[in-house]
């Protein structure tokens, strides 16, 4: 088998990434290449390394100083054999620290036939003092070298667009309303608009309302819709020139928390800037995909825009954009084509009295590659439309020639228990909450997440309220609706070993770590009746409300975060290899910094699971 070329493998192994190619030149040089055979000894418990291994294929194992290896029963053998404290494949690096520190805590096994680029000790300590970067990377915690990789990922992000200005971008032209204007009519002025927020002129004031906010008012807090907004709006407006850069608004929006920016020139107004149009512009084919949706006048049309999605996950991703905006920036222009389909194929009076829905991750602002449908229609109670079937069963047909594939439990419009009246899904939950059994705890969790695309929301809002009136009177529901968050094992074995299928060498990242978090938290945002839909905004207002230990909430979205990155990553190489997409990846194609940060995230799953199982009391129920 060929070996790589060595150069090109340091250039982008941290922290070997950050030097300059002259040095990576040499140290390339300087790089020789062994052959271990199962039970070798690489690193022995106590010795000083004679260099830096660099695994190139096969597998080592680091192993507690107690351990015994007979020879015979490495190749093939479980981890519970050996006290394995890390396992190595190749582009893994080790060990670093020990020829820092003079001698290493364990001992290192070859675990079969495996090949290492060897780093003479000398070269490497020559290296450490020239660059003081190297050795800092490697006495850092586990946290502190991740933040620092975010931080090179970030300044890469921020790259490859210094040059461009606000200018460049979609402004959202501004729409204004009177401080006297209603709560309803600020809704209105959005709808017609098609836009998230409006400016609110109070006298000499300029404020902002968003559709949130209006949200907050009528369903949190039930104030009328005939109040006026003025007092609702917000009236610190962070505002810049339309000529500043476009890195300045990403930094101004962290900064300050905000989603959007008011752009002005002195008295003048141009626009509104909104996050999702900034993430856009970072894209290659986003900004383009949302123009040609908006401009549709075919299904034809639109099938052909909602084709390149998959590109623009794989743009996004490769720029270093976070999980979380990614999720935002995909649900938008899933939402964008479901809202134009729907307006293209529903008759309009049909249009107007009903409210087309998307459920589960959709709903959640969750989906980023296509995964199954899950829609639903609610109609307007005594109205009924002869095209109802038709109109259905090619919304759904034309869905799966998108890209969008069925689903499996055939939660979808073209079934006539998706698509019905207001009292008929009031009944369904009626039935749900007041006698739930297995399956309607996951019709419950599916509609529970439902987010409004195109018709009358107001249909929606009617149901959810029924909702939860019925929750105030059941109050044992809460429970018996967490307990699926510990129905699944974490696959993680007794010594931190991962627990993988039989016969595919891969475990199902979203049942085994993703799902115990969304589903938790869920349960917990239902019980708390927050408005928010995605997992990381409700996890955010959990703890505002002091619900977990110090810092656990950060951790359990940087759990969630991360292990949905991994998905997407894995569901992104299955596509670029033909293969179907699904929810398992191999922890063997994972470097050593990816597995030990999954490990991390699943012992973070493990504690959510008691944590949900003491809060709703799950050991006392049958």
């Amino acid at each position: 088998m060929n070996l790589p070329d060595p150069q090109t493998l340091l250039a982008h192994l941290p922290p070997f990434s950050q030097l300059p190619e002259p040095e990576l030149a040499r140290l390339a040089e300087e790089l020789i290449v062994g052959h271990f055979q199962p039970g070798d000894v690489l690193l022995e418990t106590g010795e000083t390394p004679a260099g830096l291994y660099i695994v190139i294929d096969g597998a080592v194992w680091e192993v507690d100083d107690g351990a015994t290896v007979p020879h015979d029963t490495l190749e093939g053998s479980s981890d519970a054999l050996l006290c394995v404290v890390s396992h190595y494949t190749a582009e893994d690096l080790f060990d670093a620290k020990a020829l820092l520190e003079g001698a290493s805590p364990h001992r290192f096994i070859a675990s079969e036939p495996t090949r290492c680029f060897q780093l003479p000790r000398a070269a490497f300590l020559r290296t450490v003092q020239a660059y003081p970067q190297l050795a800092t990377f490697y006495r850092q915690g586990l946290s502190q070298r991740l933040a620092a990789l975010r931080a090179a990922g970030e300044s890469q992000e921020q790259a490859a667009f210094t040059v461009a200005k606000i200018q460049d971008v979609y402004l959202h032209p501004p729409v204004f309303v009177g401080a006297d204007a209603s709560l309803h009519e600020a809704a209105l002025a959005m709808k017609a608009n098609r836009t998230h927020s409006v400016l609110v002129q109070r006298g000499e004031d300029l404020g902002i309302i968003t559709t949130t906010d209006l949200r907050d008012a009528a369903l949190v807090r039930r104030q009328p819709v005939d109040q006026p907004v003025g007092p609702l709006a917000s009236y610190s407006l962070i505002g810049m020139a339309p000529d500043d850069f476009l890195f300045n608004a990403l930094l101004r929006m962290t900064q300050h928390n905000v989603n959007r920016l008011v752009i002005r020139r002195g008295d003048t107004i141009h626009g509104v800037l909104e996050q999702v149009d900034l993430l856009s512009y970072l894209s290659n084919h986003s900004h383009l995909i949302a123009l040609q949706v908006e401009r549709a006048t075919s299904k034809e049309d639109l099938q052909w825009a909602s084709r390149d999605l998959v590109n623009v996950v794989r743009d996004l991703h490769g720029k270093g954009i976070k999980i979380h905006y990614i999720m935002q920036l995909v649900s938008e222009l899933n939402k964008k084509v479901l809202r134009k389909l729907f307006e293209i194929l529903a008759p309009p009076e049909l249009a107007a009295q009903s409210c087309l829905l998307v459920m589960g991750s959709e709903g959640r602002e969750e989906q980023v590659l296509k995964t199954d449908q899950d829609n639903a229609l609610i109609l307007r109670d005594g109205f009924d439309h002869r095209e109802l079937e038709s109109f259905t069963r090619t919304f759904t047909d034309s869905l799966l020639e998108f890209g969008y594939p069925r689903c499996p439990g055939d939660i979808m419009v073209s079934n006539p228990a998706w698509a019905k009246s207001v009292t008929a899904f009031k009944k369904d939950l009626f039935q749900w909450i007041v006698h739930p059994t297995y399956s309607t705890f996951l019709q419950f969790a599916i509609f529970y997440d439902a987010m409004a695309v195109a018709g009358d929301d107001g249909l929606l809002e009617d149901v959810k309220d029924r909702m939860y009136a019925l929750l105030s009177d059941h109050d044992a529901f809460y429970s018996q609706f967490a307990k699926a968050t510990i129905a699944f094992e974490t696959p993680l074995g007794f010594f931190t070993n991962f627990v993988v299928e039989k016969h595919r060498d891969e475990l199902d990242i979203k049942k085994g770590g993703i799902f115990p978090i969304v589903h938790g938290v869920r349960s917990l945002a239902l019980e708390y009746r927050l408005p928010q839909t995605h997992t990381v905004d409700r996890i955010k207002a959990l703890d505002q409300k002091s619900l977990f230990a110090p810092s656990f909430g950060i951790e359990l979205s940087e759990a969630f975060s991360y292990m949905s990155t991994l998905r997407v990553q894995a569901g992104l190489d299955k596509v670029r290899r033909g293969l179907p997409q699904d929810n398992y990846l191999n922890p063997k194609k994972l470097n050593k910094l990816e597995r030990e940060l999954l490990r991390d995230s699943f012992k973070i799953v493990n504690e959510f699971k008691k944590f949900i199982g003491h809060h709703f009391k799950l050991g006392m129920i049958t």
